[in-house]
């Protein structure tokens, strides 16, 4: 009897790394129920040969090969070798690629072979253009760099970057034509809308986890100052351990612009006016007692605004101070 191999295509930013992370982290469970998750590039199933592209982020190496038909043996090896590995009580595989909707010619051949035996089910979601293309250009324009040169507005970003599904989608259902894509944008949870759907009901209770959620715009903002730094491309890595650590991966308690939070004169005047009669009480005690009374007629202000450039300047200070702290530690290190 054939295994199930379900082939979850993405497109991308709708929720596949999720997916996987739910899948690669819950695999000791869905094994225990009859699934392998393979992961992205079949890398949670060890192989004989140690191809280039087995690996979690194998899909370039792969892509890559320029001898398609080598690609394809190797491939089609791979899941003939894991098939015949599998202990029996293994029904299901799940193989979790994003990059595969966009590149259905790349695995054509693969597919083809391979349909002769698993029982293959193509699943994917569809997210509409304008939570897509918001959605992308905050991941690959500005918190992975993914180009060279400078940071590029939402504007040039998209210019030539056409929004085309349909043609991926076609060439998928071709292939599969029972093949199920969701509309993303009406699915309240993907994860658990994947799970419920598609996993026996035996093993839906496997954790669900998140991951790759995009960051809140303060994240966002530093990202993108920090990105401009480079012509080159940024990976989010190189900054991210900083965010989650200094927890600006979460959403921050929102606040008004500074300066705004201040009072203005009018405001100390129209206070002092209504705690008018307290104050006139105040003072014929202090003139009962020969004191001077408070002054009604010329409230107290002192103007506590600052410019961005004075708030720039201190924390200029404040980094220069901890360098310099920095470099005091490590100096005592080294002469210890």
């Amino acid at each position: 009897m054939k295994r199930k191999l379900i082939i979850h295509v993405g497109m991308g930013k709708t929720g596949s790394t999720s997916i996987q992370r739910t899948l690669r982290e819950g695999s000791h469970y869905l094994e225990e129920h009859g699934i392998k998750y393979l992961g992205l590039m079949l890398e949670q199933q060890p192989l004989s040969h140690a191809y280039a592209w087995h690996v979690d982020g194998g899909w370039p190496a792969f892509h890559g090969i320029t001898d398609r038909d080598e690609a394809t043996q190797q491939m089609v090896g791979a899941f003939v070798e894991l098939d015949e590995s599998l202990a029996p009580s293994i029904h299901t595989l799940i193989w979790s690629n994003e990059s595969l909707f966009d590149s259905f010619s790349v695995v054509a051949a693969v597919l083809d072979i391979i349909a002769t035996r698993f029982d293959i089910q193509v699943v994917g979601y569809i997210r509409s253009p304008d939570s897509w293309v918001l959605s992308a250009y905050m991941q690959w324009g500005i918190k992975h760099k993914s180009y060279v040169g400078a940071l590029k507005s939402f504007k040039e970003w998209t210019n030539g970057r056409p929004y085309l599904v349909m043609p991926m989608l076609n060439q998928w259902l071709q292939f599969d034509p029972g093949a199920a894509f969701y509309n993303f944008n009406s699915v309240s949870d993907v994860v658990r809308h994947f799970i419920d759907n598609h996993l026996p009901e035996s093993a839906r209770g496997v954790p669900v986890k998140r991951s790759n959620d995009t960051p809140p715009p303060v994240a966002q903002a530093l990202f993108a100052s920090y990105n401009s730094l480079s012509a080159a491309d940024v990976l989010p890595t190189e900054l991210m351990p900083l965010i989650r650590a200094a927890g600006l991966h979460k959403t921050m308690q929102p606040m008004s612009e500074y300066n705004e939070l201040l009072p203005s004169e009018d405001d100390i005047a129209e206070y002092l006016s209504h705690n008018k009669n307290e104050v006139e009480a105040i003072n014929r005690y202090f003139e009962a007692t020969g004191q001077r009374g408070f002054d009604l007629l010329n409230p107290r202000y002192k103007d506590y605004s600052v410019t961005q450039q004075d708030v720039n300047r201190a924390l200029l200070k404040l980094v220069v101070y901890l360098w310099r702290e920095v470099n005091s530690l490590k100096a005592s290190r080294t002469d210890q």
